[in-house]
């Protein structure tokens, strides 16, 4: 696979932070890559504070 993607922004983790920052630039027409490390988005939202 020899693609280039390219991206204005790259979040790292997609929990409520990083999706709901993901949300706004796309409203804005940015384009975005969410990077998170568990199988499953969101995840441990409520249990790590």
């Amino acid at each position: 696979m020899n693609e280039n993607l390219d991206f204005e922004f790259t979040i790292i983790g997609a929990g409520v932070v990083g999706l709901s920052i993901a949300k706004e630039l796309t409203k804005k027409s940015k384009s975005v890559l969410v990077i998170e490390k568990e199988k499953k988005i969101g995840t441990g939202i409520s249990s790590r504070n």
